[in-house]
C-alpha cells in the first residue's frame, strides 16, 4: 500500500520539520505540530529503504544524519454497512477517538511532553527516534483486515514499513491478522481483542494488548458477585470463539478466585431465531438462578433475548440481576422504551461490567479527555486527523468521515479504546527508545525485541498502572480499571416514554472494588436480591399435637407419682404401708416421677429455643430417665430384698437386724455409678443437637432435615449404662421371684412380674420401631414418650393400686354405734359378743387366706401379745375345719406345721 505524494521539495519540508520540533513548548498538550510537519515531509518524498522494521527518512540540512521514523499504523473499524461508524460516539468505543488518541501519544513522543505519563518527561532529548501513523479500516471483516495486516508488512518500494500495528478490532478479526504479523515479524497491539485463545504465543507470537483479556475480566466479575455473596450464576453467551473462550475462561477462573461458584452457560447464535431464544430462556430458568451474565450481541439479539426473558419470568420480576459484557455497548442507554413495555422492565438495574481507561476524577483520564477536546479546537490538527483516515476503498465505494468528525460530540470524551491506544503507542515508545538509546543508526531492533521491551515496560499511563504479563504479552488485570455501570431510569426523559442513563457505581481498582453509588437492583432498590429462589426447608420439628400429647403422657405420670406419694404419706400408719416399707414407695414414686420428667426435654428441639438450650435439653433426656430408672428399680430390688431377708431368717428362728440404712447401701451404689458415668459422658463429650440432612436441591440446599442428639462416644456411654440399670432390673425379678410366696402387705413380686411383662413385651415392639423411625422426628418422639409412659405407668399401678384396694377390703366398715356400746359394757348378748368375735376371725382367716406366713409387726409386748391371741384364735378355727388338734399341733407340730412365729424379735420398720 503506498503513501501520499506531493510535489514539494523534501530538503526544505524536512528542515521545517526540524524547527517545528525545537520550537514546540514541552507543556503543550494541544497541537499535532511534530506529526504535521512529519506528514508533510512523508507527502514530499517516500521514505529510503527501511532497515529492519525502521523508516529512514534524510534531513534536509544533513543527509549524513539520517532520522529513524518508527511507524505505528492503526487498523479499525471505521465504517459499518456503508457509513461512517464510531460505536455509539462518545460513549462507545470510538474508533474515530482512537486515532486521536495515537496521534497525541506520538506527538508526547516527538516532543517529549510529559503532561499525561510523567515518563514521556524530556524523552526526545534522549531517544533518536521519531513516530509516526495513519489509519486503516478493517470494516469489521476478517479478510479485508488480513489483506490490510498483508498491505502493511510487504516493504514495498516507497512504502512503510511498521514497527508495530496497532489495532481495536475484535477478537475474531486480531485471531486472523496476528497470526500474518507475528509470521512477518511485526508486533501487533491490541486495545479491544480480549479472547485468551490470543495467549497462545506459539501461534500468536508477537500479539499484545493494553487490556486484560476475558480471563482478566473474569476476576473482577468474580469478585463483584463476591461481595453480593453470589454463589450462583447462569451465562448466557455467544455462540462463537469468542462468547465460548469467554465463558471457558471465567469457569476457569472461578476455579481459584471463586471455587464455591456455581456456573451454568448456555450458548446461542448470532442468527438464533425465536424457537431457539425461547429454549436457551428455558434453560436459564431450569437452572433455578436469579443472576445472569450475558455475552451476548448485537442489539436486535439483546432486545428479543430480554423480552423472551421477561416472558418467562427470569427478567423484570424485581428479584433476578442481569449483568452484561462489554459486547452489549450503548444497547440501552441510545433509545427510549414505552412505559410498562417488556424491555422497559426487563432493562431495569441491569449493568455492563467491562475494563475501562479511566473515569472522570482519574488525573490522567481528565487530562487526556482534556487534550482530546482541545484537538478539535485547532484546524489544523482536526485536518490532520481528517487527512489519515481510511481513504482507500474499492473503487465506487465512498466515505465522507466528516459525518463523525463534524459531530458536537466528536471527541468530546475519549470512548472506550482511546485510553488504551494512548497507552499502547507511548509503552511501544518507551520500548523503542529504551533500545535504541545506545545504539547506531544502522543497529536499530528487531520486532521481537521490541515485544519483548514492551511486555517488560511499566508506566502509569491514562488507564491506570499498565503491567503487562511477559509469558502472554495481556494486561495484568489487577492492574486495570473496571467499571460496573449501572442502568437507571432518567428522570428528565419525556412523558410516556422510559429512558435509561448508566450510571458508574463501582470502580474495581488495584484488585478490589471501590463503590462509588449504591447500585440499583431490578426492584428499584438497593437491597441485594438472593443468587437462587428462597428456600423452603423443612426442619421436621415436632408439630404442636404431638408436644401437647408427650407433655399430657408427662403430666399423668407425675401426677400419679405424686398422687401416690402422698397416700403413702396418708396411710403410713396401716400395716398393709408400714409392711411395704413407706421410704422404698416413695423412692418408687420419685423414680417415675423422674422418668416421667425426661419427657419434657424431648419435647424441645431447635424451633422452640436456640442451639445451646437444644443441646442441654439433649443431656437432660439421660440424666431424667437414667436417674428415675436406676432409682425406681433399685428401690423395687431392695425392698424385695429386706423381705427376703427377713423370711430367711424367721424360717430358721434366727433374729436378724436389718436397718433402712443396711438395704439403702445397694440401691446407693446404683445410683452413684449411675451418677459417675453420667458426669463424666457430659462433662467430657456431652449430646449435641446435629442436624441430619435428608433431602438437597439441585443446588445442594438442605430442603428437609431432622435433629438428633449425638456425640462421639454416645454408644460407649449408653452400653454403660444399660449394664449397670439392666443389672438392677435382672436382681429386682430374682428377688421378686423369691418372694412370689409373701402376702400382699409384705411383697408384690406378682406385680412386678406382671410389671415387667408389660415393660418386656412394649420393649419388644418399641425399641425396633424406635430404631426403623430414627429419621421419623413425630414417630420417633410418639414411641420415645409412649415407652415411658407404659414403664412408669404399669410400675405405679401394679405397685401402688393392689394395695390401695387391699386397705380398702381389710378395714371394712365398722360396726354400728350403739352395738360397740353395748360390747364396750358388756351389755350385748351372749350370742352377738360371740358373732362379733367369729367375725374378727373371719377377717383375719382372710387376710391370711388360710396359708403363708405371718410376720408380727409389733414392738411393744402388749400389742405383739394381742395379736398373737388373734393369731392362735385363727390357727384354732382353721384347725377345728380341718379335723385337726390345734393343742397336738402345738406341742408336737414341727416349724413348718405351725402357721404362727411370735416375732417379738423382728425388727419392724
Amino acid at each position: 500500500m503506498s503513501h501520499r505524494t506531493a510535489s514539494a521539495s523534501a530538503a526544505s519540508l524536512l528542515v521545517a520539520m526540524c524547527f517545528c520540533l525545537v520550537i514546540i513548548p514541552q507543556g503543550s498538550a494541544q497541537s499535532l505540530k511534530s506529526l504535521i510537519s512529519l506528514s508533510q515531509v512523508l507527502a514530499a518524498k517516500p521514505p529510503n529503504a527501511p532497515i529492519g522494521n525502521f523508516n529512514i527518512i534524510e534531513d534536509g540540512n544533513d543527509s549524513s544524519k539520517p532520522i529513524p521514523l518508527c511507524y505505528f499504523p492503526y487498523l479499525s473499524l471505521f465504517v459499518r454497512d456503508g457509513k461512517p461508524y464510531n460505536s455509539g460516539g462518545s460513549s462507545g468505543n470510538g474508533y474515530y477517538n482512537g486515532l486521536a488518541a495515537i496521534s497525541l501519544a506520538l506527538e508526547h513522543l516527538n516532543t517529549g511532553n510529559g503532561t499525561i505519563v510523567p515518563d514521556l518527561d524530556g524523552i526526545n532529548q534522549r531517544c533518536p527516534l521519531r513516530f509516526f501513523t495513519d489509519s486503516f479500516d478493517s470494516e469489521a471483516q476478517e479478510a479485508i483486515s488480513v489483506n490490510q495486516v498483508i498491505s502493511l508488512t510487504d516493504r514495498g518500494e516507497g512504502q512503510m514499513v511498521p514497527c508495530a500495528i496497532l489495532s481495536a478490532t475484535r477478537s475474531s478479526i486480531s485471531i486472523a491478522t496476528s497470526v500474518i504479523s507475528s509470521l512477518r515479524g511485526f508486533p501487533e497491539i491490541s486495545a479491544l481483542s480480549t479472547s485468551t485463545v490470543l495467549d497462545n504465543k506459539e501461534q500468536y507470537k508477537l500479539f499484545g494488548r493494553t487490556l486484560p483479556n476475558d480471563d482478566g475480566t473474569s476476576i473482577p466479575l468474580l469478585a463483584k458477585l463476591n461481595s453480593w455473596n453470589v454463589n450462583h450464576i447462569a451465562i448466557l453467551h455467544m455462540n462463537d470463539a469468542y462468547g465460548n473462550a469467554f465463558a471457558d475462561d471465567i469457569r476457569v477462573a472461578a476455579q481459584t478466585d471463586a471455587p464455591g461458584l456455581s456456573i451454568v452457560s448456555v450458548p446461542i447464535k448470532r442468527d438464533a431465531d425465536n424457537t431457539t431464544i425461547s429454549n436457551a430462556i428455558q434453560q436459564l430458568k431450569a437452572s433455578q438462578c436469579t443472576y445472569f451474565f450475558g455475552i451476548i450481541f448485537p442489539t436486535n439479539l439483546v432486545d428479543r433475548v430480554m423480552t423472551e426473558a421477561y416472558n418467562q419470568g427470569v427478567a423484570g420480576t424485581g428479584s433476578h440481576t442481569w449483568l452484561f459484557s462489554d459486547s452489549l455497548g450503548s444497547t440501552v442507554t441510545s433509545r427510549s422504551f414505552p412505559v410498562g413495555s417488556p424491555l422497559e422492565k426487563a432493562y431495569l438495574g441491569t449493568g455492563i461490567l467491562q475494563a475501562t481507561g479511566g473515569v472522570p476524577g482519574t488525573e490522567a483520564f481528565d487530562k487526556l479527555t482534556l487534550s482530546m477536546q482541545q484537538l478539535k479546537t485547532d484546524e489544523h490538527d482536526l485536518a490532520f486527523l481528517n487527512d489519515h483516515l481510511p481513504r482507500d476503498y474499492p473503487e465506487g465505494k465512498s466515505v465522507n468521515h466528516s459525518e463523525v468528525t463534524s459531530q458536537e460530540t466528536f471527541l468530546s470524551s475519549p470512548g472506550f479504546v482511546a485510553p488504551y491506544l494512548y497507552d499502547a503507542a507511548v509503552g511501544l515508545g518507551l520500548a523503542a527508545c529504551e533500545l535504541t538509546s545506545t545504539s547506531e543508526p544502522n543497529e536499530y531492533f528487531t520486532g521481537e525485541e521490541l515485544f519483548q521491551a514492551f511486555v517488560q515496560r511499566e508506566f502509569e499511563g491514562t488507564s491506570g498502572s499498565v503491567v503487562l504479563d511477559p509469558t502472554t504479552g495481556s494486561r495484568n488485570p489487577r492492574s486495570a480499571l473496571f467499571s460496573l455501570t449501572n442502568f437507571v431510569v432518567d428522570e428528565d426523559a419525556g412523558q410516556g416514554m422510559v429512558q435509561f442513563k448508566g450510571v458508574d457505581t463501582d470502580l474495581f481498582k488495584s484488585g478490589q472494588w471501590e463503590s462509588l453509588v449504591p447500585y440499583t437492583f431490578n426492584d428499584a432498590t438497593h437491597a441485594i436480591p438472593l443468587d437462587l429462589p428462597a428456600l423452603e426447608t423443612d426442619p421436621n420439628h415436632l408439630s404442636t399435637g404431638f408436644q401437647v400429647l408427650g407433655l399430657i403422657l408427662c403430666g399423668i405420670i407425675v401426677g400419679l407419682s405424686i398422687i401416690f406419694a402422698c397416700w403413702t404419706y396418708r396411710n403410713r400408719g396401716l400395716k398393709v404401708v408400714r409392711a411395704s416399707q413407706p421410704i422404698f414407695l416413695y423412692l418408687i414414686a420419685s423414680g417415675t416421677l423422674l422418668m416421667g420428667l425426661a419427657i419434657i426435654p424431648a419435647t424441645i428441639d431447635l424451633g422452640d429455643t436456640n442451639q445451646k438450650g437444644a443441646d442441654a435439653a439433649c443431656m437432660a433426656f439421660p440424666w431424667l430417665l437414667t436417674s428415675g430408672f436406676s432409682l425406681t428399680f433399685s428401690a423395687l430390688f431392695t425392698k424385695t430384698y429386706r423381705i427376703n431377708q427377713v423370711m430367711k431368717s424367721a424360717a430358721k428362728f434366727k433374729r436378724i437386724k436389718l436397718t433402712a440404712l443396711d438395704v439403702m447401701k445397694p440401691m446407693t451404689a446404683l445410683l452413684f455409678l449411675n451418677i459417675v458415668v453420667l458426669t463424666v459422658w457430659t462433662v467430657i463429650d456431652p449430646l449435641q443437637r446435629e442436624h441430619i440432612v435428608v433431602a438437597q436441591d439441585a443446588f445442594l440446599r438442605e430442603i428437609e432435615t431432622y435433629a438428633v442428639c449425638s456425640s462421639d462416644h454416645a454408644g460407649i456411654f449408653l452400653a454403660i449404662l444399660c449394664v449397670i440399670n439392666l443389672g438392677s432390673l435382672v436382681i429386682a425379678v430374682i428377688q421378686a421371684y423369691q418372694a412370689r410366696n409373701i402376702s400382699t402387705e409384705l411383697s408384690e413380686s406378682a406385680y412386678i412380674f406382671r410389671a415387667m411383662w408389660i415393660i418386656l413385651y412394649v420393649s419388644f415392639l418399641a425399641i425396633p420401631v424406635l430404631v426403623i423411625a430414627r429419621d421419623k422426628v413425630e414417630a420417633y418422639y410418639f414411641v420415645t414418650a409412649g415407652l415411658i409412659f407404659v414403664i412408669c405407668s404399669s410400675i405405679l399401678l401394679l405397685i401402688f393400686v393392689p394395695k390401695v384396694l387391699a386397705t380398702r377390703k381389710n378395714n371394712p366398715p365398722e360396726t354400728s354405734f350403739p352395738a360397740r356400746w353395748r360390747m364396750m359394757n358388756n351389755e350385748a348378748p351372749e350370742e352377738e359378743r360371740e358373732e362379733e368375735k367369729e367375725q374378727e376371725n373371719n377377717q383375719e382367716i382372710r387376710k391370711s387366706n388360710g396359708m403363708g406366713i405371718q410376720i408380727l409387726s409389733s414392738s411393744a409386748k402388749a400389742e405383739l401379745e394381742k395379736e398373737v391371741y388373734k393369731l392362735k384364735s385363727v390357727c384354732m378355727m382353721l384347725s377345728r375345719r380341718q379335723g385337726l388338734n390345734y393343742n397336738s399341733l402345738i406341742n408336737n407340730g414341727t416349724a413348718e406345721q405351725i402357721p404362727i412365729i411370735e416375732g417379738e424379735d423382728i425388727e419392724r420398720e
